[in-house]
C-alpha cells in the first residue's frame, strides 16, 4: 500500500516537532510504501538536515511555511481564482476523492 504522510515542522526534519512519531510510524510499517509531503517552519530547521529514511519513504517533498509567499514575486497584482477555476479545482478534487475511497478490485 502507498502512504502519503504529510507533516508541518517534524519529520523528516532531524529538529522537528512530531519527528520521533512519524519516524516510528513510518519504521514500524515497513510493509508500505511512503511519499512524504513536509512542511518546513524555518531556515534553521531545513539547515538542520533530516534524519536517516528508511527504504520504504520512497520520495520526500518539501515546502517552507515561513519567507514570502510564492505568489508575492509573480508579476502582476493577486487575483482570486475565477468561476471557471473553482469548478474545475471542485471536479477534479472530486474524481480524487472517490478514487481513493473506492474499493480496490
Amino acid at each position: 500500500m502507498r502512504v502519503g504522510l504529510l507533516t508541518e515542522g517534524g519529520y523528516p526534519y532531524a529538529n522537528g516537532a512530531e519527528r520521533r512519531w512519524c519516524d516510528r510510524l513510518v519504521r514500524e510499517l515497513a510493509q508500505h510504501e511512503f511519499e512524504v509531503c513536509a512542511l518546513s517552519r524555518s531556515a534553521g530547521q531545513e539547515s538542520a538536515g533530516w534524519l536517516p529514511l528508511p527504504s520504504q519513504v520512497r520520495r520526500v517533498r518539501t515546502a517552507p511555511l515561513w519567507g514570502e509567499p510564492p505568489y508575492a514575486s509573480m508579476p502582476g497584482p493577486a487575483r482570486p481564482y475565477r468561476r471557471r477555476e473553482r469548478a474545475l479545482f471542485a471536479q477534479h478534487f472530486g474524481r480524487l476523492a472517490r478514487a481513493i475511497s473506492a474499493a480496490a478490485i
